[in-house]
Parts: C-alpha cells; structure tokens; sequence
C-alpha cells in the first residue's frame, strides 16, 4: 500500500471525525429533545418562541421567507428540535446553530462546488472551481465561496468559475459556498503534499441584526464607495462575523481581509484612504473615511466622515458627518452633522446641525438640532425641532415641539402643544398649554388673553395686551399723557404672574419696563413692580387697581417732581433716580 496515500486518507478520516464531533457538539441544542404537546391553531411564530424558552438560544429569521404569523396545529411530539422543524417547516429550510441562537433559512434549493489547488506564477497557493445549480446544472454566478478560518472570500463569475487565493497554507481548507435561497455547501480541500496539524480556528459570532445593516449601504451615501461585488458579498454571507485582531486598507476592498472585510470585526483597524468592515471593537482610524455594516467601539476618527449600520459607543470624531443607523452613546463630534436614529447618552457636537430620532443625552449644534424624541437637552444657535421634548431645549432663535414639551428657552420664539415645564422666550410663546410661558406675547390656546385701558400716579393712560398661561403672562403695551411732562408717549413691556384666579377675585404680580418715546433716550425710564387685586364683574369684565413700587429715572436738568410717595431721590451723571410708590387701576377685558 502506499504509504503517502495511507497517511493522507487516515488524515482525512480523522479530521472529518473530529469535525463532526465539534459540529454535534456545537449543535446540541437542534439535537435537544423536547416534548411539545398539543398545538391548536397557533402561530408558528409562537410556537417557536415557546420551544425557545426551554434553552439558553433563541430562533433568528427573516419573516419575509419564515411564515411566522401561519397558524398551524401540532400533534404531541417528543423528539429533537432538528426533526420538529423539520416536520413544521419542510425540506425547503435549513437550520444553522450558532452561540445563543438557531438560524431558520429559507432554502430551497441547492448548490454543487468543486474545487482544486494549484499555485500560480508567483508560487501562491490557489483554489479553482466551479459552481452549478444541483438540479439544473445551471452555472451559477455571484454565489460567495469563503474560508473562514483564512478570512479570505470570493463571488463567481458569470460562468460560476472562481478564484481564490490563499494568504497562507495549513494543508487544509474548507470551502464553503453561500447564495440567498440555497443551502450552504462545503467541500474539504487537502493539498497533495503539505500535511499539518495546525489549524487556526478563528472566532465568529452572529448578529441578528445583521442581514439589515448590509442592504443600509445599498442606497445613500455609502453606497459611493461600496462596490457591488462587496453589496452582494455581505448579503450572501449575512450575519456571521469573524473576529480578527487587526486590519489594514488602502480603500475598500484593498485591505488585508480583502472581499472577506465585510465580515470580520477588527480590533484594530487603520483605513489610509478609507476601509469598509463588519465593525470593530477597538480603534479605528481613516485619513478620508470609516464606513462599518456593524457595531463600532471604543473609538473612531476620520478626517471627512463615518457611516456605522449598527451600534456605536464610546468615541466618535470626524472631520464632516457622522451617521449612525441604530443607537449611538458616548461622545459624537462632526464638523458639520451627526445622523443618528437613537443617541441614547452621552453628548452631540456638531458645527451645523445634529438629527437624531431619540435623543437621551445632549445636543449642542451651531445651528440646527432635530429629533423625534427628547428625554435630554438640546443646544443649538439657531433652531431645535422635535416631536416630542421631555426635556430641555434651548436656542437663541427658535424651539419647536409638537407634542409633550419639559421647558423651552429660545431668544426669540417657542412652539409646542403641551408644555409641563417654562417657556421663556422674548418675543414670543405658542403652545396648546403652558403654565409657565414668559415673553412678550403668548398665544396659549387653553391660557388667557385680556386687553386692559388704566391710569397712574402720573395720570397716564395705559392701554396694555396681556397674554399667557394659568400662572405666568407677558405685557405689551402703551401709554399716552395729554401733557408732554414728564413725557407724552411711552411704551411698556413686561411679565406677570397670577397669584389668585378665585371665582370674583383675583390677584396679579407683574414688572413693568417702560420707556419715554420722542425725547432722548435717557430722558424718562420707568421700572415698576405692581401688586393688582381684581374683581370679577362678570366672565369678560374685570376691575383692578393696586400699588405700585417704581424706580424712575430722569435727566436731572428736568427736576421732576413725583405724585405719590416718594421714597429717596438720588442724583447722578446725567440721570437722577426716584425710588417711589404710586398706584395703578382700571379695567381689563377678557378676549
């Protein structure tokens, strides 16, 4: 007998023995056995979920191809999980074990693979072969054939031939070929000559969410820099994921894992132009670009953008946009927008604008921020939008909300439907409700408006527009003198608050700020705190009148003299101030 032949057959055997041994072992929850009773029109969805809940995994699949919402009756089994899917699902699906789940597939069809090794020119190890529909001897093209403990991978071409190259040589490999709706197939392939028994195995894990993060890149964006033959590579390859300590990439698909990249997380990752991964879990670094089909931590930086369709938590820097498909937490710096559907912590910064779904942490953008839901709080220069704040929002122009609103600080508007905090702006509030708004104008449909004609100390007429909430009001207004001593025209702004709204009486607390117009503009100023009872004549009219404790100013050359009680006259450089008690009353309608 031969004896290189023996040798490599006892090799052979040896290895196939032990690598079903590993399998059974790493399946052992499709060989469980459970005992399933009686099942009565349910939906299989439920079923399944039953079936889980006696194990530590869970069932993964896609309910475009699983029928999860089919209602199906079981009779009493006993038996294993393999052969109870089996009967409920058919022949057309395949079941794949993986740490903590089982993964139902829809497959109905099958693939043949053949495959030899050769060297090239160069001397480099390379696998060859062909790939062809089982039933049609169809040859199949864009069909995925990887090694996964190599990290190396490969798509057929239009005559389902392909090539792959091997960066290094352990005298086995194990193809495997994968392509939506069809079974995986793979085929052990030993080299003539060179035997050893080392074998690196890599590590992988299974993301659930990973067949959705490949097809985020097919549009959009990344989808500038993400070649077609890598789109198809990560859907055929869905969401089994090896771990490698380090990758490095010129752009994507130039890297050290290759056409394999979309498929490994790294724990380091450095992209000279730009990479594309499956994620990492460590440090990545790219002079242009980061894009990632999944998680990404500790920390990311690159000089123009990231694009993660996963996680991201801990560190992210970029020079001009960061987008996050899912949740983001920790700190996320752009120089211009950060994207994200949930910022779950931590802190936003970007130049522009920061547009988020869910925000729980902080926003701070030079211009714009936009969420759906705020349970944080929002900076921004100009505008903060959101549907829903329960938060704080703060801005220099405008804050808008559509929904539930905490407080609102805006230099110039707020809008919101119902706000259970303050809004304090200083031209203008609009809101459904608000207790506590604070501006000039305040148009809250459940709140109270009331146009008021009165009179002072100085005998001026008053005529003032107060508008607000259940408690706090704005005052614009104006007043007129007959005579042009101490001034004829002045113009009054302030904010109040109702202290006693009873059924006949009332009670208001307001400060008034007025000015004198047409003289100069240190000639007459007048800040004034007012306590105003009132009494109810009936729901539109009301009566008021109380006192007033008023600090004027006054050109000193005018030695004005003040009705009422005065209280100390100091004098300055131009102005003299009068610190004095007067009184004020009237009428106030009620729109």
């Amino acid at each position: 007998m031969n004896f290189k032949f023996a040798f490599r057959s006892l090799f052979l055997i040896t290895w196939l023995v032990a690598s079903a041994c590993a399998t059974l072992y790493a399946q052992n929850n499709l060989a469980r056995v459970v005992s399933v009773g009686n099942v009565d029109q349910q939906q299989i969805g439920a079923v399944l979920k039953k079936i889980s809940g006696t194990g530590n995994f869970n069932f993964v699949y896609n309910n475009q191809t699983i029928p999860a919402d089919s209602v199906v009756s079981v009779a009493n089994y006993r038996g294993t999980i393999y052969n109870f899917l089996n009967n409920l699902l058919g022949a057309d699906y395949e079941f794949k074990e993986v740490p903590g789940y089982i993964v139902l597939r829809h497959a109905p069809r099958k693939l043949n693979l053949t495959a030899e090794v050769g060297t090239d020119p160069g001397k480099q190890w390379v696998v060859k072969g062909h790939v062809t529909d089982a039933a049609d001897n169809r040859e199949m093209n864009h069909v995925s054939i990887y090694e996964k403990n190599l990290l190396v991978s490969t798509l057929t071409d239009d005559q389902g031939n392909f090539e792959l190259k091997l960066k290094s040589w352990n005298g086995a490999v194990v193809l495997t070929a994968t392509k939506e709706n069809y079974r995986d197939t793979s085929l052990f392939v030993l080299q003539d000559v060179h035997v050893t028994s080392k074998i690196s195995k890599k590590r992988y894990e299974y993301y659930p969410e990973g067949d959705q993060t490949g097809g985020r890149f097919s549009r959009g964006f990344a989808r500038l820099f993400v070649s077609s033959k890598q789109m198809i590579q990560g859907l055929n390859l869905g969401s089994f994921f090896a771990l490698s300590p380090y990758q490095i990439s010129l752009t994507p698909g130039l890297s050290s894992h290759g056409m394999y990249s979309s498929q490994v997380i790294d724990h380091i990752s450095l992209n000279l132009w730009g990479g594309y991964t499956a994620g990492v879990q460590g440090v990545e670094l790219a002079g242009i670009f980061n894009i990632n089909r999944t998680n990404v931590g500790f920390l990311q930086a690159a000089g123009l953008f990231n694009i993660v369709g996963g996680n991201t938590y801990g560190v992210q820097l970029a020079g001009l946009y960061n987008q996050v498909f899912n949740n983001a937490s920790g700190l996320q710096v752009a120089g211009a927008v950060n994207k994200t559907h949930t910022f779950s912590g931590g802190v936003q910064l970007a130049a522009l604008g920061n547009i988020t779904d869910h925000i729980g942490g902080v926003q701070i953008a030079g211009l714009y921020n936009k969420a759906n839901t705020l349970n944080g709080v929002q900076f921004s220069g100009l505008i903060n939008r959101t549907h829903s704040a329960k938060g704080l929002q703060l801005t220099s122009l405008l804050n808008s909300s559509k929904e539930r609103t905490g407080s609102q600080i805006a230099g110039v508007a707020n809008i919101a439907s119902k706000v259970h905090g303050i809004q304090f702006a200083t031209l203008f509030n609009v809101a459904d409700s608000s207790d506590y708004p604070i501006a000039l104008l305040n148009f809250i449909k459940n709140g109270k408006k009331t146009i008021a004609i009165s009179t002072d100390e100085f005998l001026f007429t008053h005529v003032d527009f107060r508008s607000g909430g259940r408690v706090f009001y704005g005052l614009i207004g104006g007043r007129y003198k007959f005579t042009n001593k101490p001034a004829r025209y002045m113009i009054d702004f302030g904010f109040g608050a109702h202290i006693k709204n009873g059924t006949h009486f009332t009670t208001d607390a307001e400060f008034v700020y007025s000015n004198a117009l047409g003289t100069k503009s240190n000639a007459y100023k007048v800040n004034s705190f007012k306590l105003l009872p009132g009494y109810k004549l009936n729901r539109t009219l009301q009566l008021f009148a109380g006192p007033s404790f008023n600090i004027t100013f006054f050109d000193r050359e005018n030695n004005l003299n003040i009705p009422g009680w005065e209280l100390s006259r100091h004098y300055g450089d131009p102005n003299t101030a009068v610190i004095h008690i007067g009184i004020t009353g009237g009428l106030q309608i009620v729109l």
